[in-house]
């Protein structure tokens, strides 16, 4: 498995184009399938929805205002009528967004947090991801430290399906991050944090029967400081290729240097080769330095390209790095794109590739049209 560094040179390109009109940090954001509206979920409680249908000049259409708390997930269905939004409320809602201008509140996903359970998280609790099923059928939502599976065939009527958690008892678990389908269907990936099984593949074929496949745990460090120090490793984002012959996964680890005030941090995106999903195998991985000594930049945000041969990854550095992954075994950073310094929460490539989108710790959404271009 190669472990490639970022390359030096110049500092990435700026955005081509600037979304502003949250108050406060966008946390997610999403393409319709057909590419002509943009989903933004914020802290100040709100989703906009954009009409990118002319990228250059991009407009507002709608605003949705139903969440007590921050917006921490947004992703339209399979057939761009529904569109989902999770916040730290604990609520998923589902929005019929046929008429993008007058979007409807279909229905609630109410997911009630355990007495028992503090904060957890950079998002501190509450709903931290959602996925559609390529059918449309069903909903994976990703809550505290849970993953609750929906049958939404009828978005009015939702049906609660089953429950999984990376840990058999619930408080061995850490939150989980990250929840999404792969192409066909029948698998689930999920990423949690500060839980040894930080990452997980589930056989959903049969959704009220879930299986676990497999584990995923990215090499953030060597086994040796993983015996001599504490950690809190995490798998913050995960992706499938269009094909579903590859996962990445985006993470960390965070730990104390033993007898100082000091700590570390290790950031890693990792390739995996799903031929046998029973036996995922890690290809490649790849890492940001920081400006200190010995730390990588936690990645937060991971995404394919339509065509599969790009991965889009984000970094707390604020950097956005295009990688080639034509041979998984040979991650290559193709070009770095530059966000203000902000931490990349997350990212997003319109269907036909031709526009990246993405998100982090400010107000506003940033867009790069054909991203890759400079790297070629």
């Amino acid at each position: 498995m190669a472990f490639l560094a970022r390359p030096s040179g110049p500092e990435g390109r700026g955005p081509d184009v600037t979304l502003n009109g949250h108050r406060r940090a966008v946390n997610a954001v999403a393409f319709s399938p057909d590419g002509r509206l943009l989903a933004t979920g914020s802290s100040d409680r709100t989703v906009m929805l954009w009409d990118v249908a002319d990228a250059s000049r991009p407009a507002r259409i709608a605003g949705l205002g139903g969440h007590r708390r921050a917006v921490n997930a947004v992703e339209f269905g399979p057939d761009g009528g529904l569109l989902a939004t999770g916040g730290t409320d604990g609520d998923v809602i589902l929005w019929d967004v046929t008429d993008p201008a007058n979007p409807v509140r279909s229905a609630t996903l109410v997911h009630p947090r355990p007495a028992w359970l503090l904060r957890d998280g950079w998002r501190q609790g509450g709903v931290h991801g959602v996925s559609f099923s390529p059918d449309g059928r069903f909903i994976a939502c990703a809550a505290d430290r849970t993953v609750t599976l929906w049958d939404i065939s009828d978005p009015a009527l939702p049906g609660r399906c089953a429950t999984l958690t990376h840990q058999r008892r619930l408080w061995l678990s850490g939150p989980v991050t990250t929840v999404r389908f792969g192409p066909n269907g029948r698998l689930l990936a999920t990423g949690s944090s500060g839980d040894k099984n930080t990452g997980v593949l589930w056989d959903v074929g049969d959704p009220a029967r879930p299986a676990r496949r497999a584990v995923v745990r990215p090499q953030v460090r060597s086994r040796a400081q993983a015996l001599t120090s504490g950690g809190a490793p995490a798998v913050h984002a995960v992706a499938f290729t269009p094909d579903g012959r590859l996962l990445a996964t985006a993470g960390g680890d965070l730990g104390v240097v033993s007898g100082t005030y000091g700590s570390w941090r290790r950031g890693l995106v990792t390739v995996w080769d799903l031929a046998d999903p029973a036996s995922p195998r890690p290809m490649a991985s790849g890492s940001l330095p920081l400006p200190t000594s010995g730390d990588t930049g936690q990645m937060y945000a991971v995404t394919f390209s339509p065509d599969g041969r790009r991965l889009a990854s984000g970094c707390e550095n604020g950097t956005v790095t295009l990688w080639d992954v034509t041979d998984p075994a040979n991650l290559t950073a193709v070009i770095h794109l530059q966000a203000d310094r902000k931490p990349l929460r997350s990212l997003a490539f319109s269907p036909d590739g031709r526009i990246l989108a993405g998100c982090g710790g400010d107000p506003t959404v940033r867009m790069w049209f054909q991203p890759w271009a400079r790297g070629e």
